[in-house]
């Protein structure tokens, strides 16, 4: 197989909405132009059957409609019993290629396929041993996928087809049997895992082998340093680039280190816990913190600025084109029984707060570097930065931003599975994450002005229940978003350029 083969009949190229439905969401996506979309009703996305909520007539109608299908699916063959299902979609950009990653389950095996975004072309396609909690991590040579009890498996990411043959090249556990206490971070050449057991941040080579054998491997905080005196776990997942890695530490420092020798560099105080993973943009670093407060730092760990939150900042924060969105949690009394059940008394605890939307600027300073200062979204309170707008928080996760659109997915979930039948499907491999525990029960994305916070248009509200997988791309050459279904329809909707959803 030639790395230019079109995916192949097993994952499609079109969804359920259809030619006119997927249309839509492509114009809207393209301009910002569209009507709501059709079937609202959601199945679980341990649904194992795709094919049971419709009749063959309605797919079948589909292949004579759709002529993204690059190939015919035999719905009444063989097939028709045991569909494949997608588990896993993802979207990789980084300096060796961008490419969708997609995790199926194809007759009691899965499967990582390869595609390119841009042209929909397969570049390679293997059997994985098993699903893991942790998403695919890409170095420049190697897929790695690292489950939590830091076992993994690393697969050939480069080298040429080899249709339906493995290109796993190792597996196991890295040496000093890491165990994760936060999801690992990956950049061309290592793997950052924060380990459990050692209390430290493992920064594993991949440069020459899949193993983490050789002199580039190393660990941070080193042994009888003074920075091992106050190193504690490390909880939220750590962010890296090609030079730099950084993660807070639970004794509420932010840590940057060397990605490549894991020589410590800085550790500015956040003073307070923090609740969100850092974020590395344009070599800017982002991270929340307890006092309630947006911090953005230099990789020297110099102060570029901080911004009051009306709240505790609090999961991913979305950072694009000097915009910064956070959401944040409202500190409240609670009542709740005292200890000896016949009273009541109150107790700090957190709720959803709001959705904030600060931007700031660079300010050019004659013979020095330019300033970093925030907007001030209400210009009528001089003693406090306020952001630009907020909104209520609902769990909302920013897609994308292109231009003055800012592309924003609203979920809501429930429990799906009683405690035999959840602990019956992580058996069986099903259920491998923690958000496939739950059952979203409504999807939709909104289209709103950035500046505002308001919908563009009323009718930019789109029903996306369709759409199992739902992932934004920011990349300039690359700015879309990648739709996904259940049983192997993968849509690439464009925001600039030309081109169509599902390729050209």
């Amino acid at each position: 197989m030639k790395s230019t083969t079109r995916v192949s009949s097993r994952l499609m190229l079109a969804g359920r909405l259809g030619v006119f439905g997927i249309a839509a969401l492509a114009v809207a996506v393209l301009a910002g132009c569209g009507a709501s979309q059709a079937r609202p009703k959601v199945r679980s996305s341990i649904q194992p059957d795709p094919t049971s909520r419709q009749t063959l007539s309605y797919y079948q109608a589909q292949l004579a409609e759709l002529p993204l299908r690059l190939r015919s699916y035999d719905l009444a063959g063989v097939r028709s019993a045991s569909p494949v299902v997608v588990r896993e979609l993802h979207v990789i950009h980084d300096d060796v290629r961008p490419e969708i990653l997609v995790i199926d389950y194809d007759n009691k095996v899965h499967h990582m396929w390869s595609i390119d975004p841009i042209h929909f072309t397969l570049h390679w396609k293997t059997p994985i041993d098993k699903r893991v909690a942790f998403n695919p991590l890409a170095t420049r040579n190697y897929i790695v996928l690292m489950d939590s009890d830091g076992t993994y498996q690393a697969f050939d990411r480069q080298a040429g087809p080899r249709d339906e043959f493995s290109r796993l090249v190792a597996k196991g556990r890295y040496e000093g049997d890491i165990f994760p206490s936060a999801h690992p971070a990956a950049n061309d050449s290592h793997v950052f895992v924060p380990a459990t057991n050692s209390n430290s941040l493992r920064g594993i080579s991949l440069a020459s082998n899949a193993r983490g054998v050789g002199s580039d491997t190393w660990g941070f905080p080193g042994a009888g340093t003074s920075q091992a005196r106050r190193f504690e776990q490390i909880s939220l997942p750590p962010a890296c680039d090609r030079e730099s890695v950084v993660f807070v530490n639970n004794n509420n420092l932010l840590y940057m280190v060397d990605a490549q020798s894991g020589e410590y560099r800085a550790s500015p105080d956040l003073e307070r816990n923090s609740r969100t993973p850092p974020l590395i943009h344009e070599d800017i670093v982002f991270c929340g913190s307890d006092r309630g407060q947006m911090f953005a730092f230099l990789k020297s760990g110099e102060v570029a600025f901080t911004v009051p939150t009306p709240g505790l900042p609090y999961g991913d924060i979305f950072v694009e084109d000097r915009w910064m969105f956070v959401r944040t949690l409202e500190v409240y009394d609670k009542e709740v029984p005292t200890d000896d059940g016949k009273g009541k008394r109150l107790r700090a605890d957190t709720r959803p707060g709001l959705f904030c939307a600060y931007q700031y600027k660079f300010i050019d300073v004659p013979g020095d570097r330019p300033v970093i200062t925030v907007v001030d979204g209400d210009p009528s309170t001089p003693w406090i930065a306020d952001p630009i707008w907020t909104e209520p928080d609902v769990g909302q996760r920013v897609l994308m931003k292109n231009g003055d659109h800012l592309y924003i997915l609203y979920e809501e979930s429930e429990v799906a599975f009683g405690a035999r039948e959840l602990s019956k499907l992580k058996a069986e491999g099903r259920i491998v994450k923690k958000e496939e525990e739950m059952r979203v029960i409504s999807r939709t994305m909104k289209i709103v002005d950035t500046k505002t916070g308001k919908l563009v248009r009323p009718d930019w509200i789109f029903n996306m229940a369709d759409f199992a997988f739902i992932k934004g791309s920011m990349q300039e050459y690359d700015r879309a978003l990648y739709l996904g279904t259940l049983d192997g329809y993968v849509f690439r909707c464009f925001a600039s350029g030309s081109g169509n959803a599902g390729g050209r």
